[in-house]
């Protein structure tokens, strides 16, 4: 393939499409057709209609309505689901800038983001007398409001939602979309899935993240199917399992932890997970053992999904290559491919850039951070990527490229190695300073009964060169993750440089 940068051919499809005029429109159209259709299977288990969530958004949108002044941001951090998605489309309906905080944030954390995103006021769970969709209304502290009364605000004309990374691989920054954003991501995602009302969709993620919100339940409820919600941090293989069949769960995205729970469990039979149709990995790299392990237990395959919060879902693997393929860009997305120096295995890398109506418009109060990652209209991943005829792979982030004396080595792909090694159930690496090769390669790693240290060392030389194999080993009982259940990059890096646990 020519080192030149390639560019996508498939029209972008965002001009002449059927489009509702904003996420409340849209959910209001559905609702009002299919008002006794289930929206909602909240934690409890407890069923919403339509019309019943309808009815919570129209009276949060007073709510809000009564209290809010002008220009004022609103930061939502409830934790339950009929709470949130209430506030968030009737902030939707009022055009209220709102920023989706985590629900566990402490009371500290909570007044550290009011600050950061310029909040006037917090909707969160109402504590006493608790009804499904009433929530509190609180004002931000003094500091918040000094810092708005100094500086205003940084929000633009047609901002509306602000995502919160988690920060794991760095500071965490603000996402700043506009409604017509989301509602582009939405719509194109929904139509790839190829959602029905007929559809059960299980969310098991934060709703404060992309993926919970913008992947899985926006799609559902714009398209009158029913969103099932489960704690994903709390579920056990069986538990899952038991979600899925009492519900009839057509459709699952997850991370790859809850597919290394179901592979590897005992107990969990095959007919359990029979209403599936499409299942998908995100948020996270999946492990090809994991995927094969999957399609031969429940005869379901395991597609892999890839995407970033700042422009929503990207590839999908559709038509299912398997073997850690992320497929192809969706309809929606433009792409930009430019070369990148070889890989370790003489294929051609590109950098991936992507644009496309769901792009953000950048970070909130961070001009550095938004320079560097969108440029001209694009956006640039950071990713590289291999593509092949039947799909493409992610093979390495240029942020996290670890210098081991000159040589730049990708985690993922040391990771990818590790993960289907003998004993190692997951792993993780960071490169952790030393003063005669700039960095070394440190793995932190879970293990079971069958790990023995010499077989992963003699199956990684066969699978990676000398200055990609790690120097150093620590073992753990699991890996620091975020709330979404990503691995939380950064502390890893803290925990191997205190020199704690099992080192080898």
């Amino acid at each position: 393939m020519p080192k030149r940068a390639l560019t996508s051919t498939h029209p972008n499809e965002s001009e002449d499409a059927d489009c509702p005029a904003g996420l409340y429109a849209g959910f209001r159209a559905v609702a009002l057709a299919a008002p006794h259709a289930p929206a909602m299977i909240g934690h409890d288990g407890a069923t919403s209609s339509y019309a019943t969530l309808l009815e919570a958004v129209d009276a949060a949108a007073e709510h809000l309505t009564a209290r809010l002044g002008d220009g004022e941001v609103l930061g939502l951090a409830a934790d339950d689901p009929f709470t949130f998605v209430s506030v968030y489309l009737a902030a939707a309906k009022l055009g209220i800038v709102t920023v989706l905080l985590d629900s566990a944030l402490s009371a500290g954390e909570l007044e550290r983001s009011a600050v950061k995103y310029d909040l006037a006021w917090l909707a969160v769970d109402r504590q006493s007398e608790p009804v499904p969709g009433a929530f509190e209304l609180r004002p931000t502290g003094d500091a918040a409001r000094q810092q708005r009364q100094e500086a205003g605000t940084g929000y633009a004309d047609d901002d509306f939602v602000v995502h919160c990374t988690s920060g794991s691989t760095g500071e965490p920054k603000g996402i700043v979309m506009s409604q017509a954003a989301i509602t582009a991501r939405v719509r194109f995602w929904g139509a790839e899935l190829e959602l029905s009302s007929a559809d059960v969709v299980l969310c098991a993620l934060p709703l404060a993240h992309c993926h919970g919100i913008d992947v899985l339940t926006l799609p559902t409820l714009l398209t009158g199917a029913t969103v099932v919600f489960a704690r994903g941090r709390h579920l056990t293989a069986r538990g899952l399992a038991r979600t899925i069949e009492q519900h009839g769960v057509t459709l699952m995205s997850g991370l790859p932890v809850m597919y290394q729970m179901l592979t590897g469990a005992r107990g969990v039979p095959a007919a359990s997970l029979s209403t599936l149709r499409t299942v998908i990995s995100g948020s996270a790299p999946l492990a090809v053992s994991t995927q094969r392990q999957f399609l031969e237990r429940y005869g379901i395959p395991l597609r892999q999904v890839y995407g970033l919060s700042e422009i929503g879902v990207i590839c999908f693997d559709k038509a299912y290559a398997g073997g850690g393929s992320i497929g192809r860009p969706i309809a929606g997305v433009e792409f930009r491919l430019e070369p990148v120096p070889t890989g370790p295995g003489n294929e051609t890398l590109y950098e991936l850039y992507v644009r496309g109506p769901a792009l953000a418009r950048g970070y909130y109060r961070d001009p550095g951070a938004t320079a560097e990652m969108f440029e001209d209209g694009w956006l640039r991943t950071r990713d590289f990527v291999q593509v092949e005829p039947d799909g493409w792979f992610v093979r390495g982030r240029q942020s996290n490229f670890i210098n081991v004396a000159g040589n730049k080595v990708g985690p993922l792909e040391v990771e990818a190695a590790l993960r289907e090694c003998p004993g190692v159930r997951e792993g993780s690496v960071v490169g952790i300073p030393d003063p005669e090769t700039t960095e070394r390669i440190a793995a932190l790693i879970v293990t079971d009964q069958d790990f023995e240290l010499g077989a992963v060392r003699r199956h990684l030389g066969e699978r990676l060169l000398s200055y990609q194999l790690p120097q150093r080993y620590e073992i753990t009982s699991a890996l620091p993750r975020t709330p979404l259940g990503k691995i939380d990059y950064a502390a890893v890096k803290r925990l191997m440089h205190t020199d704690k646990g099992k080192s080898q």
